[in-house]
Parts: structure tokens; sequence; C-alpha cells
């Protein structure tokens, strides 16, 4: 068993220490730190999560961020991951610990200055992504209450954003943004296609959200479907040429915005998708 021993105090919740290699992490623990002095060893049970140094950009930066920053504020970003962990059944990237802090330490910062900006992708953030966006309401509310001020609802966006792009182990904010940009345009380009207003409650609808939720993921990460048999592909844009039409379209944004080319088993089940939801 790793003995860890406290090399420096940041807060209550985080402390300094190396690893069984002599690497420089940060250990995470409600309380690690209270109390605690330079040298003391670490009870197993108090630790959380251990975070690698070198593993993480801009550490430096963070760490000064961490040692300025309210106990609470350390509290509130480690309470608020813990719950969407539960609730999203999902394991996030350890560095969105630093920068969901980092972005909620500037939010409440721009509260208290009476700065607000505006999210212009929120209505598409609730659309594309409700269980994000849900756990990023709840943890709005927790932090107002907590704290005893009135973050908008503009912030729960922001919050959803980052916990899209912390599931991904490749994907960057950058491309989290451009995703939901992508996405609300498909659905405009089916929408203008088939001159209809997609239902947003229906069961093909979640369905082709989450379809094309990964299929934009595998385009990011250069992992399309391939297959050499375009025997099935053929029939199916035979019999549907109307929808063989909007997936096409949809082919030519993607080259446009991305320039990059999109493969026929990638078209097949996108034909199929918009099958279902238009129908």
């Amino acid at each position: 068993m790793i003995t860890f021993r406290v090399d420096k105090i940041l807060n209550n919740s985080l402390v300094l220490s190396k690893n069984s290699d002599n690497n420089e992490v940060i250990l995470m623990g409600k309380g690690i730190g209270f109390n605690a002095k330079v040298g003391d060893d670490i009870s197993s049970d108090l630790i959380e999560k251990c975070f690698v140094l070198q593993q993480i950009t801009g550490i430096q930066g963070y760490l000064k961020l961490i040692e300025s920053l309210p106990d609470d504020y350390i509290e509130l970003t480690r309470s608020l991951l813990d719950y969407a962990s539960k609730t999203l059944n999902t394991n996030f990237r350890e560095t969105l610990f630093f920068t969901l802090l980092d972005h909620l330490s500037y939010a409440i910062e721009r509260y208290y200055s009476g700065v607000i900006i505006q999210n212009r992708l929120l209505h598409e953030v609730k659309s594309f992504y409700p269980n994000e966006f849900k756990v990023a309401e709840y943890g709005i509310t927790y932090i107002n209450e907590q704290l005893n001020i009135a973050l908008p609802e503009e912030e729960a966006g922001n919050i959803a954003f980052h916990l899209v792009n912390g599931q991904s182990h490749q994907q960057t904010m950058q491309n989290t943004l451009l995703s939901v940009k992508i996405l609300k345009d498909i659905f405009n380009i089916i929408q203008f296609n088939f001159a209809i207003e997609i239902n947003k409650q229906s069961l093909n609808y979640s369905r082709f959200l989450t379809h094309m939720q990964f299929f934009i993921q595998r385009i990011f990460e250069q992992q399309q479907l391939h297959s050499d048999n375009d025997f099935i592909f053929r029939q199916v844009i035979e019999q549907y040429p109307d929808e063989f039409k909007c997936a096409h379209a949809i082919k030519k944004y993607l080259i446009n915005q991305l320039n990059i080319t999109i493969s026929n088993e990638e078209i097949l089940y996108l034909i199929l998708h918009i099958i279902r939801i238009v129908h």
C-alpha cells in the first residue's frame, strides 16, 4: 500500500504529496487538509482522488488559483462533480475538476461585478444534452443556495458544456461548442428539406440525437464506420431518394465545415435515422 505524506496544504480538501514514483500529486478528500501538518501521513480513508500533476496541462496556474480561492469554491466544485458522476453514470476526465473550478470561480466573480455573458447556444444545449443540462441546473441551484447569490440560467448552459467535454478523453471545449452548432445546423437541414418541425418529444428524436452525438464524436476522433459492402447502401438510396438527398446535403455541410470526407457507412446510418425521424 502506498503511503502518502503531506508536502503542502492547499486547503481543507486538497493537499500536495508524492506518489511511489516520486511524482507530485494532488490528493483530494473532504477534510483531508483540515488540522494537517507538513510531513503527516495521510489516511487512505480520506483520499477520494489522486491527480498526477505532470499529466495536467497548466497545473501551476491551477495551483495558484486553488490557493487563492475560498474553501467553499473547492467543496462546491467537488460536490457538483460527485453528483454529476453518479447522475450521469460516467467517469470524467481528471482535468475537469480544475477547468470547472476555474470556470465557476470566474462566473462568481462576474456575478459580483454585475457582468452577465449570454450563452447563445443555451437553447441547443437544453435540447441536445438534456441530462447534462439538468445536472448543471442542479449545480446552479446548489451554488446559489450555498453562496446566497443568483447565477443566471446561462451559467447552467456553460456548466453543461464542461460536463459534456469532460466525458471525452480527446474532445476539446472548442469541439464541444462546434458539435452543438453542427447538431443545430443538421436538424435545420432536415426540417428545411422535408418542410417539417421535428417532434423533440418523440423516441425517434432521442434515438437520432444519440446517434448524431456519437457520429460527431467519431468524426472528431477520426474513427468513422467503414464497410466494403455497398449493396445495402445502394438499395437504401434507391428506395429512399428524398432521405438520401437530405443526407447528401448534410454530408456537403460537414465537408464544408470540417474539410473531411464522410464514409458511405456513416451516410447509410444517417439515412436510416432520417427515415425514422421524418415519418
